[in-house]
């Protein structure tokens, strides 16, 4: 499992979405990038993939 989320900090995180594949989660960020004018940062923070914390 794989998710998208927005970096608030060094230890913070909001999870946007959860996908089984990384290629999901890819499709995802890549639309929250377009989305922000092709940056991965935002005013908040970044976006970023991960894997799931067990």
């Amino acid at each position: 499992m794989y998710q998208v989320v927005l970096e608030l900090g060094s230890r913070k995180v909001h999870v946007i979405s959860e996908h089984p594949s990384k290629e999901e989660a890819l499709d995802q960020y890549i639309k929250l990038v377009e989305a922000n004018k092709g940056s991965p940062i935002t005013t908040n923070g970044k976006y970023t993939i991960r894997k799931k914390p067990e």
